[in-house]
């Protein structure tokens, strides 16, 4: 336990308030029970947290869905009670070495590749934090101490860290995002930021994009700061549409040799280790050919810069469906470009009929959709020639959807569903 953060024994008189039912939640009350420290759990769905128990608490821990200006964490502080979000709170409890990763899109690929490194170099190592598994569940599970994190951290957690203190920041890119949690994109770079504020002694390696931002917003990035280019040298012999060999993972196989070569890991080395690496689902994922017509799933390309970048992977025709929840996008700019880089649009969701209006202002054929399933056959039916049909929505999943993993499988599913009509089989193309 870190003493230097908290007096614990003062806090262990009264019940922890845990603000969240969902997997942070649940990581934090597992790390309680671990702890032996009595808690309560509170969330909108089901349970209030009013005066009464804001009084009755010693202190709140949020999950990362919270708003730091959320009305239950302010009415803990006008109670005097500490609120700390999930991470803060595992990092008060964790000795190991950690490398935090931020970045508006790549966090969870650059997270997971170098993790799939350090264990093909022969260490102990884990990705955590918002990739997957909240540091709170890693420390109630057991952890060994040796075990490098690979912490992948999102603006929502960074923006309320206190605790954490990374042994190194590797700061993918920098887009315009979640401006419906925050309330200008200067506040949501400051939030990210907020790592690097945090870091120890060792490295900071960001992608060009986080260094020109820094300049746009008068931002002093530490002077041990290291800038990767957006496109990189790629050694590694692979396939040509291997997706190591295209923007973004291009620059994060710069920002991860960066990292490797700070650490006395030689490229040749580092180079074998990721030889065999995939990213995770959902991200760039060659689903199917049917016909003239090849279909990729890119559900994770939740904001405007992740979709675009998806686009600037491909030559010859694309055909891009797209839409969802805004989260305080632009649409005029996002389709301005998008404009040069796609063939005809095929749009669902919430953002349907302003990516249609904006899309059309600029030239570009556009077919309202009222599913995925629509899209993709819509989509289908006009091929004519050899086409991408990409899926990169470039908008939040929750307006038809739970969240990305729940979208793309059903994108994925339409696709099969359309090879099985067209061809009688369902045998697939996966990268």
């Amino acid at each position: 336990m870190r003493n230097d953060f908290q007096d614990w024994e003062k806090l262990r008189r009264k019940p922890v308030a845990v603000l969240g039912a969902g997997v942070s939640g649940r990581g934090v009350g597992a790390l309680l029970d671990r702890l032996e420290w009595k808690y309560e759990t509170y969330d909108e769905l089901d349970r209030d947290f009013g005066y009464t128990e804001a009084r009755a608490c010693s202190l709140v821990v949020f999950s990362p869905g919270f708003s730091i200006a959320h009305p239950w964490l302010e009415l803990a502080r006008e109670n005097d009670v500490p609120v700390m979000g999930e991470m803060d709170f595992g990092a008060c409890f964790l000795d190991n070495p950690v490398i935090a990763i931020t970045g508006t899109n790549g966090k969870t690929t650059l997270a997971t590749m170098l993790t799939h490194a350090w264990k093909a170099l022969g260490n102990s190592a884990v990705a955590a934090g918002n990739v997957g598994v909240p540091i709170c569940k890693l420390l109630a599970d057991g952890l060994n101490r040796d075990t490098v994190v690979f912490l992948e951290v999102s603006s929502f957690q960074a923006q309320a860290m206190e605790n954490l203190r990374p042994d190194n920041v590797l700061w993918t890119n920098f887009e315009a995002d979640h401006l419906d949690h925050h309330t200008d994109e200067k506040e949501y770079f400051l939030a990210k930021a907020n790592l690097v504020e945090k870091v120890g002694k060792g490295c900071v390696i960001v992608g060009r994009s986080v260094s020109e931002k820094a300049r746009e917003f008068d931002y002093d990035l530490p002077l041990k700061t290291e800038v990767v280019e957006r496109n990189g040298e790629c050694s590694i012999n692979l396939p040509e549409d291997h997706f190591l060999t295209s923007f973004p993972q291009l620059e994060n196989l710069s920002i991860a040799r960066g990292f490797a070569n700070s650490q006395g890991i030689a490229e040749k080395d580092f180079d074998q280790a990721i030889v065999d690496y995939r990213p995770e689902p959902h991200r760039l994922q060659k689903v199917a050919t049917i016909g003239d017509a090849t279909f990729w799933n890119d559900s994770k390309a939740t904001n405007a810069g992740a979709a675009v970048a998806a686009c600037r992977n491909f030559s010859g025709n694309i055909f891009w469906i797209g839409g969802g929840k805004s989260k305080g996008e632009d649409s005029a700019s996002f389709c301005l470009r998008l404009k040069p880089l796609i063939k005809q649009a095929f749009l669902i969701g919430e953002m349907r009929d302003a990516l249609g209006e904006d899309l059309r202002a600029h030239g570009v054929l556009a077919t309202l959709c009222n599913s995925l399933k629509e899209a993709v056959n819509s989509a289908y039916e006009e091929v004519n020639e050899r086409t991408n049909v990409l899926f990169s929505p470039g908008f939040a999943s929750f307006d038809c959807f739970s969240n990305y993993v729940e979208r793309g499988k059903s994108f994925m599913e339409s696709v099969f569903d359309l090879k099985k009509l067209v061809s009688g089989s369902t045998q697939e193309c996966i990268n």
